[in-house]
């Protein structure tokens, strides 16, 4: 009985230790500049050697990867998930932005009510008014 548990658990280690050796590991992270790939609603995001036709990144997904988005093109939902932004900011930004016209600079969020300097410095990193 003793013999048949010690075999057991040799089993079970042995099976376990390239498991255990593989997740170990780090994996080395792709050196690309992320991009676009596909057609909606099949789309993903590769890299600019990857196939596939280029399209330009959703402001989700330029969120994901850590690169800021547009006040003036972003949506509610997007915006939203921006640092120091909640969904009741996010919806006055886009009536702001309705109303008042595009934002020229990231200061001009200053103007919607209820972001102030505080709450602009935490979101001015995942925000880029692009000029058209």
């Amino acid at each position: 009985m003793l013999a048949r548990s010690v075999a057991l658990a040799i089993v079970l280690a042995l099976s376990l230790a390239p498991v255990l050796r593989r997740s170990a590991r780090p994996r080395p992270v792709p050196s690309c500049v992320p991009e676009g790939r596909g057609e909606v609603p099949r789309h993903w995001l590769g890299c600019a050697a990857d196939p596939g036709p280029r399209r330009a990144l959703e402001a989700e997904e330029r969120l994901v990867l850590g690169l800021p988005i547009d006040p003036n093109t972003a949506g509610e939902r997007a915006l939203a998930q921006v640092p120091g932004l909640s969904p009741r900011l996010a919806r006055a930004v886009v009536e702001h932005r309705a109303v008042h016209g595009p934002f020229r600079t990231v200061e001009d969020l200053l103007d919607v009510k209820g972001i102030g300097p505080r709450r602009l410095e935490r979101a001015r990193a995942r925000l880029a008014v692009v000029v058209r």
